[in-house]
C-alpha cells in the first residue's frame, strides 16, 4: 500500500499543498480536489497531512470529525483534503473540474420541446 504526505504552506498569502508519494514529490497545488484526484490516480492507501494527522484511504465522515480536532497550521484546507478524499458523492463530484462539472449539469437538463411534459 502507497503512503502519501501533504504538507500545507502559503505561497504570496495563498494556500499551496505539496504531494509526495512514498518520498518522492509527485504535485503542488492550491486545489485540494487535484491533490485527492493525484491520490487517487496513484493507488495511496495511506495519508498524512502536515505531519499531524494520519488516516486510511478513502477518508469518511468520521475521518473529518476527527481531523477537525487537530491543530493544522491550515485547517479549512486540511479539511476540504480530506472531505475530497471521501468515498461521497461530493467527493466525486468535487473531483471534476469547475467546466466539466457545469458542463455535466447543462447536459443532464432535459431538452425542451415547447410541449408540456404530460401531453
Amino acid at each position: 500500500m502507497k503512503s502519501a504526505n501533504v504538507i500545507f504552506s502559503r505561497v504570496a498569502g495563498v494556500v499551496e499543498m505539496t504531494l509526495e508519494i512514498d518520498g518522492q514529490r509527485i504535485a503542488s497545488s492550491t486545489s485540494q480536489e487535484s491533490i485527492a484526484l493525484e491520490l487517487q490516480i496513484h493507488e495511496v492507501g495511506h495519508l498524512v497531512i502536515d505531519g499531524k494527522f494520519s488516516t486510511d484511504l478513502p477518508t469518511s465522515a468520521e475521518t473529518l470529525a476527527q481531523a477537525s480536532e487537530v491543530a493544522f497550521s491550515e485547517l479549512m484546507p486540511a479539511l476540504r483534503l480530506i472531505a475530497a478524499c471521501s468515498t461521497t458523492g461530493l467527493a466525486s463530484h468535487s473531483l471534476l473540474p469547475k467546466k466539466a462539472r457545469r458542463r455535466a449539469v447543462v447536459e443532464a437538463k432535459p431538452a425542451k420541446t415547447g410541449k408540456h411534459p404530460n401531453h
